[in-house]
């Protein structure tokens, strides 16, 4: 199917080198609508939504960057994170008006290390764009899964009566 020319706009201010040097789409050459389909795809199978993970992505985000630099512990010790900022601001590929800050967002879960941006934050739970395949920056929705099962508090077995 023809992408439509909106669709074209927003892939072309995702290519290296327009809004950011890296760009958002890697290697991947799949229509937008596909990468975002296919991601949200992962997400329904698991009972997740992109804004779930945007919205818990956000709060790791705010308490590190409280942490002003230095590596804050989330969710019981399950999860560490710590936001390096940059200078300047990225404007959202999907021209919503959003102006990020650059920055860096690390995650460390598990054995797991994310490295993400502000930027990529929203775009996750605005939009449900991970970002293409082979990014700087994508974020795996099946490891997106795992980090929200990793902020979640333990279950407590039942007492038997």
């Amino acid at each position: 199917m023809k992408p439509n020319p909106a669709e074209t706009k927003v892939r072309q201010r995702m290519e290296a080198g327009v809004l950011s040097r890296d760009g958002f789409l890697g290697d991947d050459s799949r229509p937008l609508a596909d990468i975002v389909a296919d991601d949200e795809a992962v997400l329904a199978a698991a009972g997740v939504t992109a804004q779930r993970v945007g919205e818990v992505l956000q709060e790791i985000f705010a308490a590190a960057e409280a942490g002003l630099e230095t590596q804050v512990t989330l969710f019981g010790g399950a999860v560490k994170a710590r936001v390096i900022e940059g200078m300047g601001r990225t404007p959202c590929p999907f021209a919503c008006g959003v102006r990020n800050r650059k920055g860096e967002l690390t995650i460390e879960f598990g054995p797991h290390r994310l490295v993400l941006t502000p930027l990529s934050v929203h775009m996750v739970r605005e939009h449900g764009f991970f970002q293409g395949r082979g990014s700087r920056y994508r974020l795996e929705p099946a490891l997106a899964v795992e980090l929200l099962h990793a902020c979640q508090p333990p279950r407590e077995a039942c007492a038997s009566t």
